[in-house]
């Protein structure tokens, strides 16, 4: 095995960004998560405000979703100049590929299960949390009021869903699409850190 990949999908308010970058830490490997649309931005020749104004959105091109998911970068890129979501999709899951050749690392979202789904080092995590302890992760890190905190959570959860429910087989949030899911209100973001860090070493032999 090369690369260990893990992975992450995460609900909002979960602390699942936060969790990653503490694991990545741990582990002695990087963390993509924005930072992702500046490598398919820099490797695309695009500028980075393409990739985030179609970040996660779900897209309605059924055939362009089609085309660019078993379509490759120069095939897209070989179209012409006119950019859809899905032809960014597809740019961004080259960046993933490219990636997950060159080093072991976490990537959190965009699919990247999905993505990967064929690489031998791949471990798919998903991140929950109880709905209160989300509320509250949301109000403290984002200073709003707990009814601009339940609304952002359930904004940003159907954005997640329908991007990911688009563009892989797999259903967000489901069992069956990750190899691992954890409710981090168990036993905090220090101790679910923890935990995944023990379960990569195990799984792994590190």
């Amino acid at each position: 095995m090369k690369n260990i990949i893990i992975a992450i999908g995460r609900e909002l308010g979960s602390g699942g960004k936060e969790i990653a970058e503490k694991l990545a830490k741990k582990l002695g490997i990087r963390f993509y998560d924005r930072k992702l649309l500046e490598v398919a931005a820099h490797e695309s020749g695009l500028d980075t405000t393409v990739f985030e104004n179609a970040d996660e959105r779900e897209s309605h091109n059924f055939i362009g979703n089609m085309f660019s998911i078993h379509g490759s970068l120069a095939n897209v890129l070989s179209g012409g100049s006119c950019m859809d979501n899905d032809q960014l999709f597809a740019i961004q899951s080259d960046a993933i590929r490219n990636i997950a050749e060159k080093e072991s690392c976490i990537i959190v979202g965009r699919c990247a299960e999905y993505v990967l789904r064929e690489h031998p080092g791949l471990v798919s995590i998903f991140i929950t949390a109880n709905s209160n302890d989300r509320v509250r992760y949301i109000m403290e890190h984002e200073k709003i009021n707990r009814e601009a905190a339940i609304e952002m959570i359930s904004k940003g959860d159907k954005r997640r869903r329908q991007y990911h429910d688009y563009y892989s087989t797999g259903k967000w949030g489901e069992a069956r699409s990750y190899d691992l899911c954890i409710n981090s209100s168990h036993m905090g973001i220090d101790g679910t850190t923890e935990f995944l860090h023990n379960y990569i070493k195990k799984r792994f032999g590190l």
